[in-house]
C-alpha cells in the first residue's frame, strides 16, 4: 500500500486500545453504513460520512466503541413533527420525487424515505449522547432542515432535527433548545416546525430565505445574499449569535454545520475558505460551550456538495478531538483509509479471508467442475471476473458516484486485450451509448528490472451529461467534466497492486495538470522530467491549475534563454506500493540529486508576457 505512517498508526492503535482516553475531547459519533446509498441526481458524495469516520479512526482520534449505529426513527416519533396525512403521502413515489426534484423509480423513492428515517434516528441518538455526557456528539449525517410538518422540499423528506427535539420533549426534557443552522440554505422546515414554541429558538443564517413564517415566536432568520466571504460572514455571526445564546440560555444546542458555504462547494454560491469555515465552527462551539456554562452540543452535517465536502467536516471533527487545527490526508490516502475501514467492518480484509476476494463468485475450478469453460481473456489480470470487478467498483464507491450523478444503472464491462491491454468500461446504462469510465491495464515487467508494475495504459473518467461553466472550464484533453472519483479509482488500482503482489502502479502523464494532481503519490521515473515539472510549476505559480495547464498546452511557458515553448510529452510516473520499489526509487533520487544538484541562477522557464492575469477562469475540470 502507501508508505508506512508510524505516527498515524500509533494514534490509531491507541484509539482502539484506549477509546475515550482523551477526556473531554472524546467524541461520540453516530453513523450507519446505509448512509452511503446515494440517490440518483442528488449531488452529494455518498461516501462523505464514511470518509470522515475513516479519517478519525485512522488518526486514532476516536475508537470503535465511540461509533454508534442508529435505529430508524419510530413512526410515533415522526408523528410528533409531521402530520399523518403527510407521512401517508410518502408511500407515493411521485410525492417523494416531487420533494427530491427529480424522477425516481418506486424502489429509489422508498430508499430515500428509509435512509432519511434512519438519519432521523441518528439525530435522536446524537442528542441522547450529547445530553448523557454533557458534552459534544457528532452525527455523520442529518441536517434535513427543509422538511416541514406538512411538506418536504430541497432533498429533505423528514426533518431529523425537529424529530429529535420532539422526542426529547416527549421524554420530559423541558430545558430550552437552540438550533443553530449555518447551512448555506434556509432552515425553513425547522422554523415552521417550532413556529409556535417559545422554548425552541431557531437561528438560521443563509443566502436566501425560503419561507417566511409569520408569528414565529423564537426565531432569528438572517439572509446575507450570494457571494459571502470569510470576513463578512464571521462578523455577522459574531454579532448575532452570542446575544441569542445569552437570552435563550439553552440546555441543549443542535448545530447544523453545513459545509456548502465554502467556495469549493459545487452547489452553493458562498465564497468562504476552508479556514473561514473552521473559524465559523470553532466560534459556535466556543460560544455555546464556554468554561462557565458548557452546554451539551449535538452536531449534524447538513449540506455539502462535491468530492471535497467531507474535508471541511473532518477538519472540524479533528479540531474537536485534538483541541487544535489538524492536517488532513490527501484524497487518495483518504480513499484507501475508507476502504480499509469498510473491509475491517466486515470482519477482515479480502486477503485475510480467502484467496478469492469475493466468496460468492465461482472460481475457474468451480466452473470446470460444473462443466464450464472459463474465458481467461475476460478475466481482468487473469483473475477477476466481470462480476468481481463490478463488486470492487461498488466497494470503492465508484459506482455510487455515477449513480448520484443521475446514472441509475451503470453497467460494468470487462473486455479482453486488443493489443493495448484488457479494458474495464463503465457505461451509463444497458444501451451502452454513454461511456463514464474506461481504464486499460496491463502488467509491466520490463520498465524496472526485477519489478512488476500495474501499468495504466489509458484512464478516462467523464460525466457526459454535465457541461463546463465559466468557473469550471475544460482542462486540456477533456471533452466532458470529470466524475469526481479519481482518488477512489486510483485507490482501487493501488489495492489491486497489493492484492496481486505487484510492486507499484505506473502511467504516462500526457498533460501537465495530470502530473500536478498525481504528484503527491506518483514519482517521476526520470530526474529530468521531475526537474522540468518543478520549473514549470514555479513559472506558473501565480496561476490556478486550469490556467497553468492551458498555458503549457498553448506554448505560453517558454525557456527563458531561447524563448522556445516548453512542451509536455508523455512522462512516466510510478506510485510505489512495495517497500522494495519505494527503497529503490528513494536511493535513485538521492543519487541523482547528489550528482547534479540544483543549478544556480535564475529559473530556466518563464511565463510569456501575454499570459492571462492571475485569478481569471481557474477551472478544475
Amino acid at each position: 500500500m502507501l508508505p508506512f505512517r508510524p505516527l498515524r498508526r500509533l494514534r490509531r492503535l491507541a484509539g482502539r486500545i484506549l477509546p475515550g482516553m482523551k477526556g473531554e475531547r472524546a467524541l461520540p459519533l453516530v453513523y450507519h453504513r446505509s448512509y452511503r446509498q446515494g440517490i440518483s441526481g442528488v449531488p452529494m458524495d455518498p461516501m462523505r460520512g464514511e470518509r470522515i469516520l475513516a479519517y478519525l479512526l485512522e488518526e486514532g482520534w476516536v475508537g470503535r466503541r465511540q461509533v454508534h449505529a442508529p435505529r430508524a426513527a419510530s413512526v410515533e416519533n415522526l408523528r410528533r413533527v409531521h402530520s399523518g396525512d403527510y407521512l401517508r403521502s410518502l408511500d407515493d413515489p411521485e410525492e417523494v420525487a416531487r420533494i427530491m426534484g427529480l424522477p425516481l423509480a418506486a424502489r429509489d423513492a422508498a430508499r430515500v424515505v428509509e435512509v432519511q428515517r434512519l438519519m432521523a434516528g441518528g439525530t435522536i441518538q446524537t442528542t441522547r449522547l450529547a445530553l448523557r455526557r454533557g458534552a459534544v456528539a457528532l452525527h455523520l449525517g442529518g441536517g434535513l432542515h427543509h422538511a416541514g410538518p406538512e411538506r418536504g422540499s430541497g432533498f429533505c423528506v423528514l426533518n431529523d432535527v425537529a424529530v429529535a427535539v420532539g422526542r426529547l420533549r416527549a421524554r420530559g426534557f423541558d430545558e430550552p433548545v437552540l438550533v443553530v443552522d449555518l447551512d448555506l440554505h434556509d432552515g425553513n422546515g425547522t422554523r415552521a416546525a417550532f413556529a409556535g414554541d417559545s422554548t425552541v429558538h431557531t437561528f438560521s443564517m443563509h443566502n436566501e430565505t425560503w419561507d417566511e413564517v409569520p408569528g414565529a415566536v423564537a426565531d432569528t432568520c438572517i439572509a446575507f445574499g450570494p457571494g459571502i466571504d470569510d470576513d463578512a460572514y464571521l462578523e455577522l455571526l459574531r454579532r448575532e449569535l452570542p446575544p441569542v445564546v445569552r437570552s435563550h440560555q439553552p440546555g441543549l444546542v443542535v448545530y447544523v454545520a453545513g459545509a456548502d458555504v465554502a467556495r469549493a462547494d459545487t452547489y452553493g454560491d458562498g465564497r468562504m475558505s476552508e479556514e473561514g469555515v473552521l473559524a465559523r465552527d470553532r466560534f459556535v462551539v466556543e460560544t455555546v460551550r464556554s468554561d462557565r456554562s458548557p452546554v451539551p452540543l449535538a452536531i449534524v452535517l447538513g449540506g455539502g456538495y462535491g468530492a471535497s465536502a467531507w474535508r471541511l467536516s473532518a477538519r472540524f471533527a479533528g479540531w474537536i478531538c485534538a483541541g487544535r487545527s489538524v492536517t488532513l490526508p490527501d484524497d487518495l490516502t483518504a480513499a484507501l483509509d475508507r476502504v480499509r475501514w469498510v473491509e475491517e467492518e466486515r470482519g477482515a480484509t479480502d486477503r485475510d479471508t480467502a484467496e478469492d476476494p469475493f466468496a460468492w463468485s465461482l472460481s475457474e475450478a468451480d466452473l470446470v467442475a460444473v462443466g464450464g469453460s472459463p474465458d481467461r481473456e475476460r478475466l481482468l489480470l487473469g483473475r477477476y471476473s466481470q462480476s468481481e470487478v463490478e463488486a470492487q467498483l461498488s466497494r470503492f464507491g465508484i459506482l455510487e458516484q455515477a449513480r448520484v450523478r443521475g446514472y441509475n444503472a451503470p453497467v460494468v464491462e470487462v473486455r479482453p486485450s486488443s493489443g493495448l491491454g484488457p479494458t474495464v468500461r463503465v457505461y451509463a446504462g444497458e444501451a451502452r451509448d454513454a461511456l463514464l469510465m474506461e481504464v486499460r491495464l496491463d502488467v509491466d515487467r520490463a520498465t524496472i528490472p526485477g519489478m512488476a508494475l500495474l501499468k495504466v495504459e489509458w484512464l478516462l473518467l467523464q460525466d457526459p451529461r454535465a457541461a463546463f461553466t465559466g468557473a469550471r472550464q475544460a482542462l486540456p484533453g477533456q471533452r466532458h467534466p470529470g466524475l469526481g472519483c479519481l482518488a477512489d479509482v486510483v485507490a482501487w488500482l493501488v489495492t489491486l497492486c497489493g492484492d496481486e503482489g505487484l510492486d507499484g502502479l505506473s502511467f504516462r502523464s500526457s498533460h501537465f495538470h495530470i502530473a500536478v494532481v498525481a504528484e503527491r503519490h506518483l514519482r517521476f521515473m526520470r530526474e529530468a522530467d521531475r526537474r522540468r515539472f518543478e520549473w514549470i510549476r514555479r513559472a506558473t505559480s501565480e496561476l490556478g491549475l486550469g490556467q497553468a495547464a492551458r498555458a503549457v498546452e498553448e506554448g505560453r511557458v517558454v525557456e527563458r534563454r531561447t524563448g522556445e515553448p516548453v512542451r509536455w510529452s508523455d512522462v512516466l510516473m510510478v506510485v510505489p506500493v512495495s517497500q522494495a520499489l519505494k527503497g529503490a526509487l528513494d536511493a535513485r533520487t538521492d543519487e541523482l540529486e547528489s550528482a547534479s544538484g540544483d543549478a544556480a541562477g535564475p529559473e530556466p522557464y518563464r511565463l510569456a508576457e501575454d499570459d492571462a492575469p492571475p485569478g481569471a477562469g481557474d477551472g478544475e475540470g
